[in-house]
């Protein structure tokens, strides 16, 4: 039997690269597999793929990034001499307005330029990981009782009055560190306990004004709230 699979972001920024891990993709059969496929845009063009069969499984991948905002659909396809099959898998490319990040990779190289060297196989960007820390940033809100007036959760559109740069960043640099550390655990452990402090101190200093009454303008007529610094373990 054939068991294709892949590991695949859900949503990107285009132009980001991102990477197609089929290598976890493997086959129960006496045949061989004799080419593994991928298809990175399965819905518009069908007929292109890319055969990344090897010897080694560990070559199961392709690096890709779209051009354009869309829903796209890849495609893994495993092949022996009789048989196949397939497995789609669904994503999102947006824009860098829609993605509307807090925070870029210029202010993460600002405080640590050796973190260039740290990107991850099949990534040209933090990307991904700032769209984390902006999850993170957002939950806190929720989690500490800073909402709408109506009870709902602040959404990141509604923050166009407020600049939350540094604390993005801070945020975005303890991702990174607490992903990479194992490669210098005690040199890394330093900077998470330095970042986790610059993170504190940096939720502190906010009066968020935001959207609040979500006409798409930050006026007199939204709210201000004072964030609250709040210690605590992911």
């Amino acid at each position: 039997m054939l068991f294709p699979k892949a590991d695949v972001d859900k949503l990107v920024q285009n132009y980001d690269m991102f990477r197609i891990d089929a290598t976890k993709s493997f086959s129960t059969s006496d045949e061989a597999v004799t080419e593994v496929l991928i298809y990175p845009d399965y819905t518009n063009q069908p007929l292109i793929s890319y055969d990344k069969y090897d010897i080694d499984p560990d070559c199961w991948y392709l690096d890709w990034a779209y051009k354009t905002e869309g829903s796209y659909k890849i495609r893994i396809e495993l092949k022996t001499a009789s048989a196949s099959e397939f497995i789609d898998y669904d994503i999102e490319s947006i824009t860098s307005t829609e993605d509307f990040l807090f925070s870029d990779d210029s202010m993460i190289y600002s405080f640590e330029n050796e973190l260039k060297k740290y990107l991850p196989m099949g990534r040209n960007s933090w990307k991904y990981l700032h769209r984390k820390a902006q999850e993170e940033i957002l939950d806190y809100f929720y989690r500490n009782g800073i909402l709408n007036p109506d009870g709902s959760k602040i959404l990141k559109t509604q923050l166009i009055g407020d600049s939350l740069e540094r604390w993005s960043t801070f945020e975005t640099i303890l991702l990174i560190y607490q992903d990479i550390k194992t490669s210098n655990a005690e040199a890394f452990n330093e900077k998470i306990v330095d970042y986790s402090e610059k993170r504190a101190d940096a939720r502190k200093r906010y009066l968020i004004e935001y959207d609040s009454n979500k006409d798409g303008n930050v006026d007199e007529e939204d709210s201000k709230v004072a964030t609250q610094p709040t210690f605590f373990h992911r």
